[in-house]
């Protein structure tokens, strides 16, 4: 290992993330990103992001796949913004519907083309999966990773919103969502006391306010650490989770009326392995 090493330009890797999906012992999703190094056809990339989601070589991260290894895909298609996944009867074999739902949903929406995804068995369209209330017309972002809702009907009431904790596994640590269903009608000031309360008990808000995209968010001081400085995973999950909300692009967080944000973008990079 060479440390503080600067390559050459002919030596610098190429690097290209795109999101996929695992499982954790305890049967919580988790979001990773992974490293494919370039960017190919979208639907051979997905093709690809499912193999991945297949592979058991990520056990020893604490990572276990979702997708049965028995399952082929046949075909991917993207058209009118809906990718139509075909794939062998596999995908009905096992009893975590709703697990394969979201992570198929999750990473095959990753683009900013594709607005649904519709599922196919042997070429013909199916309208669910066994053990899942979930219809394939529901097969969207807002479904959202961890989500334990089985009916529809309260999926087109809401509006999703994913709350990240963090959970060391193995000793490795993720940012692990849950989605949330809030009251698309609520102020935005509850609708951000609800996110703070499942991140963390303690956090107290004091006011919360949306202008332009960017939501300030002013926050008690008990959160800061000896040195006057929020912790930087904490800073990061409410970030992530407040980002998830409607119209919100940048999240600007103050304390004691001084802004304690480290970072100057909301897009915080997470749960990132190599292959």
């Amino acid at each position: 290992m060479y440390v503080n090493k600067e390559k050459a330009p002919e030596e610098k890797e190429n690097h290209y993330y795109k999101t996929v999906v695992f499982k954790d012992s305890d049967n919580e999703l988790i979001p990773i990103s992974m490293d494919l190094h370039n960017q190919m056809e979208l639907e051979q990339e997905v093709m690809n992001c499912i193999d991945i989601m297949k592979s058991t070589e990520f056990q020893e991260y604490g990572l276990y796949p979702v997708l049965s290894s028995e399952l082929e895909v046949l075909s991917v298609e993207l058209k009118n913004h809906v990718l139509t996944l075909n794939t062998n009867d596999e995908i009905v074999a096992n009893s975590d519907a709703l697990n394969i739902l979201e992570a198929l949903t999750f990473t095959c929406t990753d683009y900013d083309d594709v607005s649904r995804l519709q599922l196919q068995i042997n070429g013909q369209n199916i309208s669910n999966l066994p053990n899942s209330f979930i219809p394939v017309s529901s097969l969207t972002k807002d479904l959202g990773l961890n989500n334990f809702i089985e009916t529809s009907t309260y999926l087109h009431e809401t509006v999703p919103v994913m709350v990240y904790k963090q959970k060391n596994i193995m000793n490795y640590s993720y940012y692990i969502p849950t989605t949330l269903r809030i009251e698309e009608n609520d102020s935005i000031d509850k609708q951000v006391k609800t996110i703070l309360s499942h991140i963390q008990s303690r956090i107290q808000l004091i006011d919360a306010s949306l202008e332009d995209g960017t939501l300030h968010v002013q926050l008690g001081s008990n959160i800061l650490l000896d040195n006057e400085k929020i912790d930087q995973a904490l800073e990061d999950l409410i970030v992530l989770s407040l980002s998830t909300l409607k119209g919100v692009d940048n999240v600007d967080i103050t304390i004691n009326k001084e802004s304690v944000r480290t970072k100057e973008s909301s897009i915080i990079e997470y749960n990132r392995l190599k292959i």
